[in-house]
């Protein structure tokens, strides 16, 4: 007896609208993949097939004796690390205090707080250039990754805050009693119970960070300062009739924040979702 399978419309429905979703985020990246190993001229016969006159691995080579990439990454990483850390440490006692430390008035310092994230960094970037420029923090590493701290802090602090209230009291409460201090709670409870919205701060401030390209461009004038983004903004400029060298440093800057993403992608969904169940 042949049994007929009977497909669902709806379940067909979201089967398409993803796979649409799905390609329209993955053929960029083939896109660019493809035409940073042909040369000028095959790009501009047709910018959609194969390479044909073999991989052209020079693009690349140009691109790294260019873009001195090693000093680059070794810039953006340090302001990517700097931050994540910062911000992680900040967030992390933050939140565990606006959830589960009994204030008077913690809630109006809680919204105080959110309010700060309908500011758009545009227009606190010449009070803070000012004022880092005369305390001496203007072209260091330190000065973005103060200004990401001030930008990202209160949304780790919502997200933070929103996954730890989901941990039961009686965890905390069997933690003070087996004598932890304030500290060994956060160290041996909130941040286990918590690490799924930890990594998703890791991975989704990584990538903001090393991504950005307005702060760093302000903040660090000098070359050998110079982040990936502000390079490869300049770089845009210089081979502006060259579209498969700009392919080729577009993949390279995004490499480390792939490496990231590839890594902690398992905890996305769970620590976005979380926090809303208890």
């Amino acid at each position: 007896m042949i049994v007929q399978r009977r497909y669902d419309p709806k379940r067909v429905m979201v089967f398409i609208i993803l796979s649409i979703i799905v390609v329209s985020f993955i053929y960029p990246l083939y896109f660019m993949l493809i035409n940073s190993f042909k040369t000028r001229t095959e790009y501009y016969i047709n910018p959609f097939s194969l390479p044909k006159e073999g991989l052209q691995i020079n693009n690349y080579i140009t691109m790294i004796s260019q873009f001195r990439l090693l000093n680059l990454f070794k810039n953006t990483l340090i302001i990517s690390l700097g931050t994540v850390i910062l911000l992680l440490i900040i967030g992390i006692l933050s939140s565990y205090v606006f959830a589960k430390i009994p204030l008077k008035g913690k809630m109006i310092i809680f919204l105080a707080a959110l309010m700060t994230m309908f500011v758009p960094s545009q227009v606190t970037i010449i009070p803070l250039y000012v004022g880092f420029s005369k305390v001496g923090l203007v072209n260091t590493y330190f000065s973005v990754i103060l200004a990401y701290l001030a930008l990202f802090l209160p949304e780790a602090i919502l997200l933070m805050t929103a996954n730890f209230k989901s941990i039961p009291d009686e965890l905390l409460e069997a933690a003070e009693i087996d004598g932890c201090n304030y500290f060994q709670k956060i160290w041996y409870v909130v941040i286990p119970m918590g690490r799924n919205a930890i990594f998703l701060a890791i991975i989704f401030y990584f990538i903001m960070s090393w991504n950005d390209l307005f702060t760093p461009m302000i903040l660090l004038t000098k070359m050998e300062k110079r982040t990936v983004m502000v390079a490869l903004a300049a770089l845009m400029g210089r081979y502006s009739g060259s579209p498969t060298f700009q392919f080729a440093g577009l993949l390279l800057s995004a490499i480390p924040a792939l490496i990231v993403y590839f890594i902690f992608q398992k905890r996305i969904i769970q620590g976005m979702s979380f926090g809303a169940i208890k």
